[in-house]
Order: structure tokens, then C-alpha cells, then sequence
């Protein structure tokens, strides 16, 4: 009986693992710089691809599985959401420009006489400096300020 158990126990382990989705991106570093290259990391609203210049903009684009997504860009970590709500996920990736992080929530459909309510996508960063993000569609772009007396040097 307790082997059975363990069994169960070892199974069920192994396939938890199996279906986690893997958050990582393939880094290229040369001499003094490293360079993430584009890898697609799989989140529930759809695929996300990562890339970051040499000088740590980073862009972060997500390929929605559906057409009604909202994404925001947000230059700064925050907390994450109630573990209780239904539908919300997080994936974290680590960057050369800082850590990128993708908080989806995707709204189950509706009755057919309900307006129907778009997933979102909340993508923050946790740079190593100040920085700026503009979102277009569903790219997010994070650009480092680089202050005046930094490019004097």
C-alpha cells in the first residue's frame, strides 16, 4: 500500500512538471553586452516573445489566442493579483533590461445575451533604472531615461 502511494504521489509529480510551461529566454552574450533573443514563452491569453536591445529597451509582444485582449504597459513591478480569481495566471521572465512579468486574466465567455468582456494582459517590468513604456496594439515597449550627464562619459 505505501508503495502504491508513493507511486500515485511520484506520477502525479512528474506530470505537474510536465505541464508547467517553461518561462525562459534564450540569452547570446558577447564581449560586454548580452542579448535576449526573440523566444516565444507561452502564457494563457497566447504566446509572448521577448526581445532586448543592447542598450536594455525591451519588447515584449504578446500574440493573442482571442481578438477581444487588452494589454497595458506598465514601467514598474506590482504585487500580484488574488490567487482566488478565476482565470488570472503569472509569468515571469528574466532579461538582461530587467525582470518582465505578464499578468493575465482571461474572462470565461458568457451567456449569449451578455456583452462579452475582453481578456487583459497587464505587462510590467522591474528594471534596473527609470524607464518608459508605450504600448502599441499588443507590443509593449520598455525604454531606459538615460540621463544627460550619462551620455557625456
Amino acid at each position: 500500500m505505501k508503495r502504491l502511494i508513493i507511486a500515485i504521489l511520484g506520477t502525479i509529480v512528474l506530470f505537474a512538471g510536465i505541464g508547467a510551461a517553461p518561462a525562459s529566454a534564450a540569452i547570446v552574450c558577447t564581449n560586454d553586452v548580452c542579448v535576449v533573443n526573440p523566444d516565444a514563452v507561452a502564457t494563457p491569453l497566447g504566446l509572448v516573445t521577448i526581445t532586448v536591445s543592447p542598450i536594455n529597451v525591451v519588447t515584449v509582444q504578446l500574440v493573442p489566442t482571442a481578438a477581444n485582449t487588452l494589454v497595458f504597459g506598465i514601467p514598474f513591478s506590482i504585487p500580484p493579483g488574488p490567487p482566488g480569481l478565476p482565470g488570472f495566471a503569472r509569468t515571469t521572465i528574466a532579461t538582461s533590461g530587467g525582470l518582465v512579468t505578464i499578468d493575465t486574466v482571461a474572462i470565461p465567455p458568457g451567456p449569449p445575451g451578455r456583452i462579452a468582456l475582453p481578456n487583459v494582459a497587464i505587462i510590467t517590468i522591474h528594471p534596473p533604472g527609470p524607464c518608459r513604456a508605450r504600448t502599441s496594439g499588443t507590443t509593449v515597449v520598455f525604454t531606459p531615461i538615460v540621463r544627460v550627464r550619462e551620455l557625456s562619459r
